[in-house]
């Protein structure tokens, strides 16, 4: 197989460190690949905003977590396509606060405070609080409303474990202290 051919399966496995192995390339040319990928997914986020585009290029770009890929993911979160569904709404959510324990400190609001990006992560909690806001959520939508309740107790935490500076006044718009 040639680097050329490589490059390219690599790239369209999403950026598989499976298939990075196997095929015995350094870790260097890695970097260099999800760096290209990660503005193939920029690109394309721009051309249609689509949701799934953003966790991909999440999935790919947090390996850096430095401040360059997380203004890439900013500008990317920017141009999703609006409005979003419900469920769009908490999927962008769970990849702002994270997927795992807080303790892991997973997510794009983790990833800001950790390189110093303290307004950044503000950005990123206001910008949650208003996607898991659900004025309009009926008593049929029984999973949304657990999600919500979920996501309101995380975002809690985080902003207390953080002192992310939101008044109270501020957030009783979004849960009740």
């Amino acid at each position: 197989m040639t680097k050329q051919e490589a490059k390219e399966l690599y790239l369209n496995s999403d950026c598989s460190y499976f298939t990075m192995c196997t095929k015995y390339y350094a870790k260097s040319q890695e970097r260099e690949w999800k760096n290209e990928k990660i503005q193939m997914l920029c690109t394309e986020m721009k051309t249609n905003g689509d949701d799934q585009l953003f966790r991909r290029l999440y999935e790919i770009a947090v390996d850096f977590r430095d401040y360059e890929k997380l203004r890439q993911l900013l500008d990317a979160l920017r141009e999703l396509k609006q409005p979003l569904t419900p469920k769009q709404r908490i999927n962008i959510s769970e990849i702002i606060l994270g997927r795992k324990v807080l303790k892991a400190r997973s997510g794009l609001i983790y990833w800001a405070y950790d390189i110093g990006q303290r307004g950044i992560a503000i950005l990123l909690m206001d910008c949650v609080l208003e996607y898991i806001h659900f004025p309009e959520a009926s008593d049929e939508d029984k999973e949304l409303k657990k999600q919500i309740q979920k996501y309101r107790r995380i975002c809690k935490k985080i902003i207390e474990e953080l002192h992310l500076n939101f008044s109270n006044r501020y957030l009783s718009h979004y849960y009740n202290f």
